[in-house]
C-alpha cells in the first residue's frame, strides 16, 4: 500500500471516528443507509455481510488493510526468507512495543509480544517461583490458561490454590473485591484474576485489588484477554505485577499475537515459559527486560505488518478511548434491546461492573444457539452461569444498530 493510500484510508476512518466518539450508534446506522447493512466501520472488515457476528470475546475479525498488509508481507518473505531480509522485523517489533507501551502506560522494555494470551499467562502461572504451602488466589471464572497450571502446581508442588467466588450478579465493586481479598493470608503469594470474565462479563475492580496486593507484597496478575482492545488500561494505575492479553480478540489485529506485561523490577524473578532462539533480539544479551519471554523460535513474521496496519486503523477510530466509547455504547444498546424483548441479561450493565460481554437467558439453549447459526447465521457463543446455559453475546465496534436489532429479534422468535 502506498503512503498516499494509507494516509487517505486513515483520514477517512478518522472522520468516521470523530462522529462515532459522540454518537456511535447513530454513526453506524446513518452510514449503513448509504453503504448497506455493514455500515462505515463494518466496511473496514472482511465480515460476510450475511453474518450476524457478536462473538468478539472469542475471536475478532481484523481490518481489510491488515489482511492485505500481512498477505503482501507473507509473499515478500517467501520470496526472500534470508536472515538479512528478516532483520527488519526487529525494528517492527520495537515499533509495536512502543505503541503498546503507550497504550497501557508503561515502557517498551516491560512488554513481550507472544503468540496468544494463553502463552502470556503461561509465563506467569508456570514462572512465578513458589514452594509448598504458598497460597494462590484465583477467580472461579478465570480462563483455563489462568487456572489449570495453578492447579497442576498444587498437585505437583504442594502449593495451595484458593478460589474466589464473586456473586453472579454482585451489587457493587466492593463485593467483588471482598470475595478475593477475604481469602488472603500471610502465606498468600499470588492473586490471579480475569479483568473481565469471559462467562458472565463481570469487571473486577483491579485498581483497588492492585493496591491491596502491593501492600501485602502479593504478586498480582491480571488476565486482560477480555478488556485489552476495547477498554483503556493503565498498568501503572492498576499496580499489577503482570498482565496478559490477546491482540486477536478485542484489539482486532491478525491472528497469532499476544501481549505480556511484567513490571520491570520483577522480570528477573520469573522463569520464562520457553527458552529457544530470540530472532527479534534488539538489546544487550544480558539485559533483563520483556525479551526474556520472547525466546520462542521461528514466528509468523508477516503478522507484524498486519499488526501495525491494524494499530493504524485503531488510531483512526479514536484509539483506545474512542473505541471504548463505541464498544460500550454498542454493548449497552444490545443489553437494552434484549431487555426490551423480555430477555434476562446477567447484571445491571453498570459500567464499573459490566462491559462488553453479555450473558443472556435464551429459551431452548444450547440447541437454540446451534439452530440460530445454522438457519440465520447468528454467531454468538455458549456460556454457563450457576450451571444454567446462557448465550454469550459480545458485540464490538463493527456491529450496527440494525444488526443488534436483528439479534434481539432472532433470539426471541419461537
Amino acid at each position: 500500500m502506498t503512503d498516499l493510500s494509507r494516509r487517505h484510508l486513515i483520514q477517512t476512518a478518522a472522520g468516521i471516528a470523530a462522529l462515532a466518539s459522540a454518537t456511535p450508534a447513530l454513526t453506524q446506522s446513518a452510514s449503513a443507509q448509504g453503504m448497506g447493512r455493514g455500515g462505515a466501520i463494518r466496511a473496514r472488515f472482511a465480515l460476510d455481510p450475511t453474518l450476524l457476528y457478536v462473538n468478539a470475546a472469542n475471536l475478532c475479525p481484523t481490518f481489510l488493510t491488515a489482511i492485505a498488509a500481512e498477505k503482501a508481507e507473507s509473499a515478500a518473505l517467501q520470496a526472500n526468507p534470508s536472515q538479512e531480509y528478516r532483520r527488519k522485523y526487529n525494528d517492527q517489533l520495537v515499533a509495536i512495543k512502543t505503541r503498546f507501551a503507550k497504550n497501557i502506560n508503561t515502557v517498551p522494555d516491560a512488554i513481550a509480544l507472544t503468540r496468544n494470551c494463553s502463552e502470556s499467562s503461561g509465563n506467569i502461572t508456570r514462572g512465578v517461583p513458589l514452594k509448598a504451602g504458598d497460597e494462590v488466589i484465583i477467580g472461579h471464572e478465570n480462563h483455563p490458561s489462568n487456572t489449570n497450571w495453578w492447579k497442576r502446581r498444587e498437585q505437583t508442588e504442594g502449593i495451595v490454590v484458593k478460589v474466589a467466588t464473586p456473586a453472579d450478579e454482585p451489587k457493587n465493586a466492593q463485593e467483588v473485591m471482598d470475595s478475593y481479598i477475604s481469602l488472603a493470608g500471610p502465606r498468600t503469594k499470588v492473586l490471579a484474576l480475569s479483568h473481565q470474565t469471559n462467562l458472565g462479563g463481570i469487571i473486577a475492580p483491579v485498581n483497588e485489588i492492585g493496591r491491596f496486593c502491593r501492600s501485602k507484597n502479593i504478586w498480582f496478575h491480571v488476565d486482560a484477554a477480555q478488556t485489552l482492545g476495547w477498554k483503556k488500561i493503565d498498568v501503572a494505575a492498576i499496580g499489577c505485577d503482570s498482565m496478559s492479553g490477546s491482540t486477536h480478540k478485542w484489539m482486532m489485529c491478525p491472528i497469532g499475537g499476544g501481549l505480556l506485561y511484567v513490571r520491570p523490577e520483577r522480570i528477573a524473578e520469573l522463569n520464562p515459559l520457553m527458552l529457544s532462539v530470540d530472532y527479534y533480539h534488539t538489546g544487550a544479551n544480558d539485559a533483563v527486560n520483556g525479551q526474556a519471554f520472547e525466546f520462542l523460535g521461528q514466528r509468523p513474521d508477516a503478522m507484524l505488518a498486519g499488526l501495525l496496519a491494524a494499530l493504524d486503523e485503531r488510531d483512526a477510530l479514536g484509539g483506545d478511548e474512542g473505541i471504548e466509547r463505541i464498544a460500550r455504547a454498542n454493548a449497552a444498546m444490545m443489553r437494552r434491546k434484549l431487555s426490551d424483548k423480555g430477555i434476562k441479561v446477567i447484571g445491571t450493565g453498570e459500567p464499573g461492573l459490566w462491559g462488553t460481554v453479555l450473558a443472556a437467558d435464551i429459551k431452548g439453549l444450547p440447541d437454540r444457539a446451534k439452530d440460530l447459526y445454522a438457519g440465520k447465521k447468528l454467531a454468538g457463543s455458549m456460556t454457563r452461569i450457576g450451571g444454567k446455559p446462557l448465550m454469550r453475546i459480545s458485540p464490538h465496534v463493527y456491529n450496527t444498530s440494525d444488526e443488534l436489532d436483528q439479534v434481539a429479534n432472532l433470539v426471541t422468535m419461537a
